[in-house]
């Protein structure tokens, strides 16, 4: 009888035990689910950030780019690869959004060179590369390849094993976009128009700039709920994006927007600040 009470005992020890730990990893599950939903949910589409930047009328500037030479130089490691991928796509928007054909056909080399490394089948890559090429001189037909392009490296992993990587793409893809946008309205004439009509030009810009604190949370949650610890890039991104999550909490942005007070945040300062925290995050993809 005591054997059989102490054998009771133990069994109900070890269920006791084992409960937690499925509890966890449905709860675990059951996270990366959510934010999973969230993030391909939230993506925005390339032309719809271009389009913003072209709107400022401010001119095309190559400076801002990253170069697409050197590409190679990423094709190492996947996740170093999905990084840049994220850079180049952003860079190809903008590109393109300006009608600049030579840069565009080298973003596009570049990000299809990187795309295979993160697990788009070649016969798709050369199917883009062959309708890029044969479309080149026609910046809509070469729009709507990129943004084939831009799904087939997001979207359409999503519920494969390579979705992982779709999040560090999206990660420095918007990273890129804040560049890009803060790069401009950094560079963008002082003395060109009146201080009243130079702001009513940069608002938008500025606006999309300060917006994008939810998209960053979004990325940041699915980040968070990828459980991949013994990878330091992966914890790099969380990280970063913590840290300027943080920056945007310090501005109150979200409180002066609602507030019809985002012009007030309009100023060299704060461009400064979220520009210092995006560069450095941008320096360590690209690097």
């Amino acid at each position: 009888m005591k054997k059989l009470i102490f054998i009771l005992l133990v069994t109900s020890l070890v269920t006791a035990c084992q409960k937690p730990k499925e509890s966890d990893a449905t709860q675990v599950a059951g996270s990366f689910d959510k934010e999973r939903e969230a993030f391909f949910s939230n993506m925005q589409a390339p032309a719809e950030v271009a389009a913003k930047l072209q709107a400022t009328a401010a001119e095309y500037n190559a400076s801002l780019i990253s170069n697409p030479a050197n590409y190679s130089n990423y094709m190492t490691d996947e996740v170093k690869a999905a990084a840049n991928l994220g850079i180049y796509l952003s860079d190809l928007n903008y590109s393109i959004a300006y009608g600049q054909s030579a840069n565009t056909k080298d973003l596009f080399t570049a990000a299809n060179q990187l795309s295979r490394v993160v697990g788009i089948e070649q016969t798709t890559l050369d199917f883009l590369m062959k309708r890029y090429s044969d479309n080149i001189a026609q910046n809509d037909s070469v729009k709507a390849v990129v943004g084939e392009l831009y799904n087939n490296a997001t979207t359409k992993l999503k519920g494969t094993e390579r979705e992982k990587l779709v999040g560090i793409a999206m990660a420095a893809y918007q990273i890129e976009n804040l560049y890009l946008a803060l790069g401009i309205l950094k560079s963008y004439p002082k003395d060109l128009l009146p201080s009243d009509a130079r702001t009513q030009i940069l608002v938008p810009l500025f606006k999309m700039a300060l917006e994008q604190q939810q998209t960053v949370e979004t990325i940041l949650g699915f980040l968070k709920s990828i459980n991949e610890p013994e990878n330091p890039n992966y914890q790099y991104y969380v990280t970063s994006f913590n840290e300027l999550i943080d920056v945007y909490k310090k501005l109150n942005v979200e409180e002066k927007i609602a507030n019809n007070q985002g012009v007030e945040l309009m100023n060299d300062a704060v461009v400064n600040e979220l520009m210092e925290k995006v560069n450095a995050i941008r320096s360590k993809v690209i690097s």
